[in-house]
């Protein structure tokens, strides 16, 4: 009879304990509901991420070998930029008078001291192009004679205004972009020229992948 008496204590005791956690669980899930209700959404609105957007696009290059974020208004200062590293090349460097020579019947000049070797030409002209447009240029107009570079002795230009040049990207890769390009003229009586340009991101900045004299 007593064994009895002690295993009905036991019993209520269990029952007791187990009535009392759910007590306790039950304000604690509310709880649970009450803070997942109270916890705060963070959107952004429409209106908002186009102005980001707006920020980023309207903010100037400073530096158009370092453009580490390519659109449409970034595409134009570093074309200008790869113009006038095209020009100085092909116009033999610094302007200093070369030393003339003649070559399978054709007058030649040697290039400035600053880029008279196809080390310092590439790493002049791989500050805007990639190496494979950069190579593919020198290929075409440059010789080495006597351990120098040397061109054909001529002077180059063009009528184009990169610097007043409109872009559109035409497709994109994380890594790669091709861009059509709109270019004004200098002659009033000359329309705009369009040109397909490819760039190509080389480490952290954006370079132009398409040769220069396909371009200017």
């Amino acid at each position: 009879m007593k064994s009895k008496q002690i295993t009905a204590g036991i019993l209520s005791l269990a029952i007791g304990l187990t009535s009392a956690g759910m007590a306790m669980a039950a304000p604690a899930a509310g709880g649970a509901k009450a803070s997942a209700k109270q916890a705060p959404t963070v959107s952004i609105k429409a209106g908002d991420k186009k102005a980001a957007d707006q920020k980023v696009t309207d903010q100037k290059v400073t530096d158009p070998t370092s453009i580490k974020s390519l659109n449409h208004k970034t595409t134009i200062p570093l074309l200008v930029e790869a113009e006038k590293r095209y020009l100085y090349a092909m116009a033999g460097g610094s302007g200093e008078k070369e030393e003339a020579f003649n070559y399978n019947g054709k007058e030649y000049r040697y290039l400035s001291a600053d880029i008279d070797t196809k080390e310092e030409l590439l790493k002049y002209l791989m500050k805007t192009y990639t190496k494979q447009a950069s190579e593919f240029f020198i290929k075409k107009y440059i010789i080495e004679h006597d351990g120098r570079l040397a061109q054909l002795n001529a002077d180059a230009g063009n009528q184009l205004e990169f610097d007043r040049a409109t872009a559109k990207m035409i497709s994109m890769t994380d890594t790669k972009r091709v861009y059509k390009v709109n270019v004004p003229s200098k002659d009033a009586k000359v329309s705009s020229k369009y040109i397909m340009v490819k760039f190509a991101k080389v480490g952290d900045y954006w370079r132009i992948d398409t040769a220069p004299h396909l371009i200017f």
